[in-house]
C-alpha cells in the first residue's frame, strides 16, 4: 500500500509539476532568487519526508527493511528516471544548425532539469542525515543517561536495530545519490557540448585577433602612444588580450551561472576550464615562429592575465589545468643561465630536481625554440 501510495505521489508530482518563471538568459533581466527548480522537486521530497516519519515511528525494524528501499527504488527508477526523459526528449539542448546555439527557453528548461537533481539530492541528504543528528546529554536507553543520542536510537531501543536503521538510511541516501550524479554528470557534459563549446573558441579567436607578437620595442611603443592619444589610455595595449576576452568570458559564463546551482556551475566551470586549458595551449603552439623576445614576454602576460578571469571568484584550484600553457610561457622568457639549469638537471636526470613539470624534454625544447629572437 506505502509503494502505490508514493509511486502514485511521485507521478502526481510530475503531472503537477510547474517551471518557473521569468528565467532568462539575457544578463540585464532580474529574477527571483536561485536555486531555480519545478515544483515536482518540493511535493516529492515532502512525500519522502512523510513516508519516512511515519515507517520510523511504528519502531519495526520489518517496516523500515520494506519501505526505505522501496522509497530507494521509487525514487531512482520514477523520479529521476522522469527527468531523464524529460532531459532527452524535451529538453535537449540541440541547435538546428550545426554550430549555432540552441534555443534560449530549451536551454534554460535543460539546466532547470539539472538543478532538480542537485537539490533534490541535496533534500534527500539533509533529510536523512536530520534523523541521524546527535542530541548532547539526551536520555539514553544503554545505560548512561548523559550519552549523547540519535532520533533514531530513541525509537529504536535496542542497538542492533537502531544500527541496521542508520545503515539503510545511509543506503538510501548513496543510492541516490549515485544515480543523481551520474545523471548530472551527464547533464554536464552535454550543456558544454551544446551550449558552451560552439561559444569558446570564437571567443578566443576574438581575443587574439590582430595581435602582433612579432613587433620590435619601437613599433610597440608608436602604438602605445597612438592608443594613449586615443582614449588617454596608455595601458589599453598591454591589457586588450585581457579586456576582449573578459568581455567574451563573462557574456558566456555569467547568463549561465545566474541559473546553474552553485554546485552544478562549478562542475560545468571544471569541464569549460579543461577545454579551455588544451584550446589555449594550441593556439600558443601556433605562434612558433612567430615571437621576438618582447612578443613571448607579452604573451606570457596575456595568457596569466587569461586565467585570473577564468579562475577569478576564488576558483583557483582551476589554475592547476593551466601548468601547461604557463610553463611552455615560463620555458620562452627563461633567462639563458637558468635554461642551461633546467638542461643539466634534465641531463643528469637529478632526482633533487623540485619543480614538477608538466611538459616533458621534447616538449620544453620546442617551447625553448618558439622564440625566432630571442634578445629583448
Amino acid at each position: 500500500m506505502t509503494t502505490f501510495f508514493f509511486r502514485r505521489s511521485v507521478e502526481k508530482a510530475f503531472q503537477l509539476d510547474e517551471q518557473p518563471v521569468g528565467l532568462s538568459l539575457n544578463p540585464a533581466k532580474t529574477f527571483a532568487n536561485p536555486p531555480f527548480i519545478t515544483s515536482a522537486v518540493d511535493d516529492v521530497m515532502y512525500i519522502v519526508n512523510q513516508v519516512l516519519d511515519r515507517s520510523l515511528a511504528t519502531s519495526q525494524r520489518p517496516v523500515i527493511s520494506s519501505v526505505i528501499p522501496m522509497v530507494a527504488r521509487v525514487l531512482s527508477s520514477d523520479f529521476i528516471g522522469m527527468i531523464q526523459r524529460k532531459m532527452r526528449d524535451e529538453c535537449y539542448p540541440k541547435a538546428a544548425i550545426q554550430g549555432a546555439i540552441p534555443p534560449e527557453q530549451i536551454i534554460i528548461a535543460f539546466f532547470v532539469l539539472i538543478n532538480n537533481l542537485d537539490v533534490a539530492s541535496d533534500y534527500v541528504e539533509r533529510i536523512v542525515l536530520s534523523r541521524m543528528d546527535v542530541s548532547e546529554k539526551a536520555p539514553s536507553l544503554h545505560g548512561n543517561a548523559d550519552a549523547p543520542t540519535t532520533p533514531i536510537a530513541s525509537m529504536y531501543p535496542f542497538e542492533q536495530d537502531s544500527t541496521f536503521v542508520m545503515s539503510t538510511l545511509r543506503s538510501l541516501h548513496q543510492s541516490f545519490e549515485i544515480k543523481a550524479s551520474e545523471l548530472i554528470s551527464d547533464g554536464i557534459f552535454v550543456a558544454f557540448k551544446n551550449v558552451v563549446k560552439p561559444r569558446l573558441r570564437p571567443i578566443l579567436a576574438d581575443t587574439f585577433r590582430d595581435i602582433d607578437y612579432q613587433m620590435s620595442s619601437h613599433d610597440l611603443e608608436i602604438l602605445i602612444q597612438e592608443a594613449g592619444e586615443e582614449d588617454g589610455d596608455r595601458n589599453s595595449v598591454d591589457l586588450a588580450v585581457q579586456h576582449q576576452f573578459r568581455k567574451g568570458w563573462d557574456a558566456l559564463t555569467m547568463p549561465v551561472a545566474r541559473i546553474l546551482t552553485e554546485r552544478n556551475y562549478d562542475r560545468l566551470l571544471s569541464t569549460i576550464i579543461a577545454y579551455l586549458s588544451e584550446v589555449l595551449e594550441k593556439r600558443i603552439w601556433s605562434y612558433y615562429g612567430r615571437l621576438n623576445g618582447i612578443g613571448a614576454a607579452r604573451l606570457e602576460r596575456d595568457i596569466a592575465n587569461i586565467v585570473s578571469v577564468a579562475v577569478r571568484g576564488g576558483r583557483y584550484s582551476l589554475r592547476e589545468a593551466f601548468t601547461r600553457c604557463t610553463q611552455i610561457c615560463l620555458i620562452m622568457n627563461m633567462e639563458d643561465d637558468e635554461w642551461d639549469e633546467v638542461q643539466a638537471i634534465s641531463k643528469a636526470r637529478r632526482e633533487d630536481d623540485s619543480f614538477d613539470w608538466k611538459i616533458d624534454t621534447e616538449e620544453r625544447l620546442r617551447a625553448r625554440a618558439m622564440v625566432q629572437n630571442p634578445q629583448k
